[in-house]
């Protein structure tokens, strides 16, 4: 069994409500492609949506007047993705930031196997921590945070830094994009990755962005697990076979009884006609005496 690997990544950002992100390299039948993106909009409804041919993991809006969400989706290559050029994601928010993971060595079948949302409506602070009730399923997994903010900023474009989790692990950044426009709207999006061995339950998780946002932030926190172990003994027989004794022996020694049954001899009940026995028939008694001449 192996941790599951990032082999590649693909980000891209839009002033709009759609991005078009170029295909991660590489992309191979049978990889974990696991796309997420942050969509800012100041005011007003806000859909978050999921692209054809993939599955949403989670999606939250945090419930402000300025509305970020994220979104995290994933779906398993085909045939057709070994060739694709470009995926497109769209919101109905003004700004979108986004990215695409290629995961190879993920489990077949339940690739993403525990996942959970946590949204602060409304933080204006750069210290962002965020609590979570995850135990990996496999005893080596992919930790993955996706999150993002928006709102009115202070400042330049909104980066994030120092991640950390409870329990500890290694914390690796995937991408970490963000835009602001001139009237300070803003809005930020970052992965960060983690290889990690244990099935102790992760409780917390955090990161520092560079400003704070008045619209809130949107984590999600994602285990990828790797296939089960197939180490082990298996049982090949569940009970024991009959053993029959042997009956006789192929060689010239000793008696093999070649017939179980002793055969049934009938008595004869016929026999055939005695033949009739022929005698000589009696010789004349008279006399000839001959004529005269």
């Amino acid at each position: 069994m192996a941790l599951p690997v990032v082999e590649s990544t693909s980000t891209g950002q839009a002033k709009s409500s759609s991005v078009t992100i170029t295909a991660p390299t590489g992309i191979a039948t049978g990889d974990l492609l696991v796309g997420s993106y942050t969509s800012f909009r100041a005011g007003g409804s806000h859909t978050l949506n999921t692209p054809a041919g993939w599955t949403t993991i989670r999606a939250s809006v945090a419930t402000a007047s300025n509305k970020v969400g994220t979104n995290t989706f994933y779906k398993v290559a085909l045939l057709a993705d070994e060739t694709e050029t470009d995926y497109t994601f769209t919101t109905t928010g003004d700004e979108i930031n986004g990215s695409i993971l290629r995961v190879s060595g993920a489990a077949v079948g339940s690739e993403i196997t525990v996942s959970e949302v946590d949204v602060i409506a409304s933080s204006a602070g750069t210290s962002i921590s965020h609590t979570a009730t995850i135990t990996p399923p496999t005893g080596e997994s992919l930790m993955v945070i996706c999150t993002g903010g928006g709102g009115l900023t202070i400042g330049a474009v909104v980066t994030a830094s120092a991640y950390a989790s409870t329990p500890t692990a290694t914390w690796t950044e995937q991408m970490d994009s963000g835009y602001r426009d001139g009237a300070s709207d803003g809005s930020s999006h970052s992965v960060a990755t983690a290889p990690y061995t244990g099935t102790t339950e992760f409780t917390a998780y955090s990161y520092t962005n560079s400003e704070g946002f008045s619209g809130g932030v949107v984590s999600v926190l994602i285990v990828i697990s790797s296939p089960e172990s197939a180490t082990g003994t298996n049982a090949l027989l569940s009970v024991s076979p009959t053993q029959f004794s042997q009956a006789g022996r192929g060689d010239t020694n000793g008696t093999s009884d070649l017939l179980e049954v002793q055969p049934e001899f009938f008595s004869q009940s016929g026999k055939g006609t005695s033949p009739t026995i022929w005698t000589n028939e009696a010789k004349p008694s008279t006399t000839w005496t001959n004529e005269q001449k």
